[in-house]
């Protein structure tokens, strides 16, 4: 990645728009390559060709960081599943939604692994003012997923909906790490004895929002 020159006289909105944009593209590429968790802010810097201190004028954390990288990834799972879900516009087919669902998120391995740590990590380390940004931000793209979720099933209230959205990243955060184990957990599941339990996300994920749709579509 080129670095960033003369990093502290970005004075224009543009110009800390891109220094911006400049943290977050290092943040993404390091996880990719490394995973999350050996990811450090310190490591986000040199990326970026700066001092530590320099990523301070525009994040406060590396929670930050990649809590921003989550809301990216949230909306261009938004503009995503909406291009799918054409389709499927009023028909109350909880399968077909379910599957859609399952295999949407799935696409979006980066956005599911910050899922998994969201109320854990992400929304640790941070100020009452970014951490209500967040919230509300987050809140906004729930309301247009619920919207999209409603043109499929058009009986249920948006209201019970957007409860579902909470149930959703429950799912996700549960069923992420369980399907996408460290080597050693997968080398141990590969014994005869336990491979009846390896689990795989999306037939998962796909199974429990059925369930979950079921009975979203039962009460209404």
């Amino acid at each position: 990645m080129k670095c960033v020159s003369d990093f502290k006289r970005a004075r224009q909105p543009q110009q800390i728009e891109q220094r911006r944009q400049d943290i977050l593209h290092a943040a993404a590429m390091l996880m990719a390559k490394q995973g999350f968790d050996q990811v450090s802010l310190n490591g986000i810097a040199r990326k970026v060709g700066v001092a530590k201190s320099n990523v301070y004028r525009y994040f406060e954390s590396k929670e930050h960081i990649f809590l921003q990288l989550l809301k990216q990834d949230w909306e261009a799972w938004q503009q995503h599943l909406q291009g799918k879900i054409d389709s499927l516009a009023g028909s109350n087919d909880i399968e077909a939604l379910a599957e859609l669902l399952a295999q949407s998120l799935a696409e979006f391995p980066r956005m599911c692994e910050l899922m998994s740590v969201l109320a854990s990590v992400l929304e640790q380390n941070l100020s009452e003012q970014a951490l209500l940004e967040f919230k509300l931000e987050s809140m906004q793209l729930a309301v247009g997923i619920v919207a999209q979720i409603h043109r499929v099933l058009p009986t249920v209230k948006q209201e019970k909906l957007l409860l579902l959205t909470e149930t959703l990243i429950a799912l996700v955060a549960g069923l992420w790490p369980l399907g996408n184990p460290s080597p050693l957990v997968q080398k141990v599941m590969e014994h005869p004895q336990l491979q009846p339990f390896q689990m795989q996300f999306k037939t998962s994920l796909q199974r429990s929002l059925i369930l979950v749709l079921q009975g979203a579509s039962q009460q209404a």
